[in-house]
């Protein structure tokens, strides 16, 4: 009796261990992570976060990570810039933000407060370290501001997945005190800090079309693609930036799933291929042209088409051949640029 009672203790006390040391279980368990606050703001539209603005944890006017600010952000939609390390390494993570920032180019600020998908960001959380605890998917949770009050939420880190976007409002501020510079030189720093930011061809055609306030929402309208190669070989996988700046890695062959999956259009695409006559893998990068892109995925995929995005690559890479296609109709693809 009491040798049947130990061997049933000790396979419990065994059942434990496991349980305790098990990642998936550990990470199922998490509610802290370490993660920092980061901001970002799109090429040629040079904004401001002012100080103040955080992510807060449950609600509280308190308890939170402070966004930096400060700074001039225009390095790009999706890119995060700062990273300040502050507070403990496991903190909880983030369901509201509060923020205040300026749009130089319009000369005004912004406000907002905003509830966060809580559940959402701590599923892609344990879903990160589940991948890998050493290096877990997701490091930052990052901020973007553009013109007209656009505000998208990124988790950042090996892969780019937006977990929020909305709009805050117009607000007064006493601009001297808010950006530490004389009222009196108001407009001339505005004007320095503008062409610091923007190339001179660039901010004539702002000031010639106007700022395309909707474009950040439209970076978010998904469609039915996926990338396909003319090659002897396919790539083992690509890396793709999204214009709405997601990013994510692709791998090869593509499962049904990936194939029929909604995804944004790409700004730019890499990956690897075996040309014919070589003994090595060349590298493509893919830039692509922002209105050309657009277009052609409104025009041929705006009814739920499945669509393909096609490489031909060949040397020189000026002379590979991109298209994008449904079932009916194909678009060949010219204004890009490859490294």
């Amino acid at each position: 009796m009491m040798a049947s009672f130990s061997l049933t203790k000790k396979i419990g006390s065994l059942l434990l261990l496991l349980a305790v040391s098990s990642p998936m279980t550990r990470a199922n368990d998490m509610t802290k992570f370490n993660w920092l606050a980061s901001e970002s703001a799109p090429h040629h539209f040079p904004m401001q976060i002012m100080r103040g603005s955080s992510f807060r944890y449950h609600g509280s006017e308190t308890d939170g990570l402070y966004i930096p600010s400060g700074g001039t952000l225009y390095r790009g939609w999706g890119n995060s810039i700062s990273t300040h390390v502050v507070g403990a390494d496991l903190k909880p993570l983030p369901d509201q933000l509060d923020i205040t920032f300026y749009s130089y180019m319009e000369d005004t600020f912004y406000e907002g407060t905003f509830d966060l998908p809580y559940e959402r960001i701590l599923n892609l959380f344990r879903e990160g370290v589940e991948a890998d605890k050493n290096n877990p998917l997701y490091r930052r949770v990052t901020v973007g501001i553009a013109p007209g009050g656009s505000v998208a939420v990124w988790l950042t880190g090996r892969k780019t997945v937006e977990v929020f976007f909305g709009k805050a409002k117009k607000t007064e501020r006493d601009w001297s005190k808010a950006m530490q510079y004389p009222e009196s030189k108001r407009a001339e720093f505005i004007k320095a800090e503008v062409e610091e930011s923007v190339r001179p061809d660039v901010l004539a055609a702002i000031h010639k079309n106007g700022i395309p306030f909707d474009q950040w929402a439209q970076f978010r309208t998904k469609y039915q693609w996926s990338p396909t190669f003319v090659t002897e070989r396919l790539p083992k996988d690509n890396n793709i930036r999204y214009f709405n700046g997601e990013t994510e890695d692709l791998h090869f062959p593509l499962s049904d799933s990936a194939i029929k999956a909604m995804k944004p259009v790409p700004k730019r695409l890499a990956f690897n291929s075996l040309i014919k006559g070589r003994d090595k893998l060349d590298v493509f990068v893919i830039m692509f042209d922002q209105d050309e892109m657009l277009s052609a995925f409104k025009k041929l995929g705006c009814n739920g088409e499945q669509l393909h995005l096609e490489f031909s690559p060949t040397l020189p890479k000026p002379d590979t051949k991109i298209r994008l296609y449904n079932d009916k109709e194909s678009i060949a693809l010219t204004k890009w640029v490859v490294e």
